[in-house]
């Protein structure tokens, strides 16, 4: 058995497999190259799920309802290369931190829009800045600034703009999310045995006083790789009265 507690913010998710399996090198789980079409969509999947996760979870260890800020840059022209409007999406950034500093920290996914045009959806912690002038800074279309104060989990509330779609792959071999290198990263505890587990919920996860009340989402699912998963999620700003 493995149980994986991952902390992102006020996020609290658990993990518990039925098998502990580890390749010879490379991840627990590691797919290998696929040779058939069914394959390639498989792997495809899983790592578009692999993708929403951590963009889930850099948001919630990152950005702030409160105080951070949440914006849609758009294209007036009908652009659909991803590697161009990364490129330019990038541009735009480095103007950022010419303007702010350089450790402003962002973090944007892909979105197409019913025509096929890219548009992105960033979080950051840029200080206020009027519509209009943040509209001048990136120059290339019209900028929505979103209020989020309402958002008691920020990780789902950007990943609902990522595809769910399995089969789309626009993204594949190409940047879904973009990212700058200050941003924390989740905390993950895992344990194979049973004493761990013991010392992880003791030292590491009971400090949180996890509870019924702030149980946001309870699933069983199967893996090819680690057997069934009994999969929890909490929410730790949910239950507070």
């Amino acid at each position: 058995m493995l149980k994986k507690y991952i902390v992102t913010g006020n996020i609290i998710e658990i993990y518990e497999y039925s098998k502990y399996y580890k390749t010879k090198g490379g991840r627990n789980g590691e797919w290998g190259k696929s040779e058939n079409d069914e394959s390639i969509l498989k792997n495809y999947a899983n790592t578009n799920q692999r993708r929403r996760d951590m963009v889930r979870r850099l948001a919630c260890c990152n950005f702030n309802v409160k105080y951070d800020k949440f914006f849609t840059l758009t294209f007036a022209d009908n652009k659909t290369d991803v590697k161009e409007c990364n490129y330019i999406f990038m541009k735009f950034i480095q103007r950022l931190k010419y303007k702010f500093g350089k450790n402003i920290k962002y973090l944007a996914v892909v979105e197409f829009q019913e025509r096929g045009a890219v548009h992105y959806h960033v979080l950051s912690n840029i200080p206020y800045i009027p519509q209009k002038d943040l509209q001048d800074l990136w120059g290339q279309g019209f900028v929505f600034i979103n209020a989020i104060t309402h958002v008691d989990n920020i990780g789902a509330y950007i990943v609902k703009y990522m595809s769910k779609d399995s089969t789309d792959t626009r993204l594949q071999g190409l940047k879904a999310y973009l990212f700058s290198k200050n941003l924390e990263r989740p905390v993950e505890y895992v344990s194979n045995n049973v004493k761990d587990f013991s010392v992880i919920e003791q030292i590491k996860i009971k400090k949180y006083n996890l509870s019924e009340n702030n149980l946001v989402y309870e699933t069983n699912y199967d893996t090819e790789v680690m057997g069934s998963c009994h999969y929890r999620q909490y929410n730790l700003k949910k239950g507070i009265k």
